[in-house]
């Protein structure tokens, strides 16, 4: 089953599948933005999402917004033609799909590009903060049957003053189960509560904000959370924000495979 697209032609529209995935030197197809925004967040932060996308032979792209808690596998395409190089699209949630929220960004190219993305907040002085979450290949996904060392991990410090927000995004057309774990440094389960299920609907993601805030209270260094598909079948990135309370400065860490 191929997710279909909605395709402009000659001033009208038709339905065709997707095309083939093909290997692509320095660039790719198809791929996913894991997290992109026009929504308010905490402590008086409001973030947008600009998108970047560098071309190197194709022609057109097709852009899915794939909402949190609900199936995606109907959505329909916005297509970009890529006349330029280089196409940049600020707020490409509201100026794009013409909407407000949050959601993964699929997209699929007929020919090779390199898709980037700046998720930013303005400051409380001025200026802005914000974080680069980079395009990522979907043949770089953890499937599901992987093992343990197909799961993904990210790595964080719980801090005071800190919130740590935990995405997932499900890159299949079938629904998911993701067991989320948190570990200490030494591979330890982290004290509090440390294990849970996510279940993801098709194309479908979800963030959890504040992951840590369940875990006891405390400063701890080098906490380790893993994701892994626990049902027969789909495909997952994960990927992490570590916001300061204060300012609302993010840095951004997309999921890695290493076991312990």
């Amino acid at each position: 089953m191929r997710r279909l697209l909605a395709i402009v032609l000659c001033g009208g529209l038709f339905f065709a599948t997707a095309p083939p995935i093909v290997a692509a030197s320095g660039g790719h197809v198809e791929g996913y933005v894991p997290a992109v925004a026009h929504a308010n967040g905490r402590f008086g932060s409001v973030w947008t999402s600009d998108l970047w996308i560098y071309h190197q032979g194709a022609t057109v792209i097709h852009l899915w917004l794939n909402k949190p808690g609900q199936d995606n596998t109907d959505g329909e395409s916005v297509v970009v033609n890529l006349e330029e190089p280089v196409v940049f699209i600020s707020d490409v949630v509201g100026t794009l799909f013409g909407t407000s929220g949050s959601g993964s960004l699929h997209y699929i190219a007929d020919g090779p590009v390199t898709v980037t993305s700046r998720t930013w907040t303005p400051g409380a002085e001025g200026g802005s903060y914000g974080l680069t979450l980079p395009g990522e290949p979907v043949e770089t996904a953890s499937f599901a049957g992987s093992g343990q060392a197909g799961t993904l991990r990210v790595v964080v410090n719980q801090r005071l003053g800190f919130r740590a927000n935990f995405g997932v995004v499900n890159v299949t057309p079938v629904p998911v189960s993701v067991l989320v774990e948190i570990f200490t440094a030494d591979g330890e389960p982290a004290p509090g509560d440390s294990s849970f299920t996510l279940d993801l609907e098709p194309f479908g993601m979800t963030q959890v904000n504040n992951i840590l805030k369940a875990l006891t209270a405390g400063d701890r260094d080098g906490l380790i959370i893993r994701a892994g598909v626990t049902s027969g079948e789909g495909a997952i990135f994960s990927f992490l924000t570590d916001v300061d309370n204060t300012t609302n400065d993010s840095s951004y860490q997309a999921g890695f495979r290493f076991a312990f």
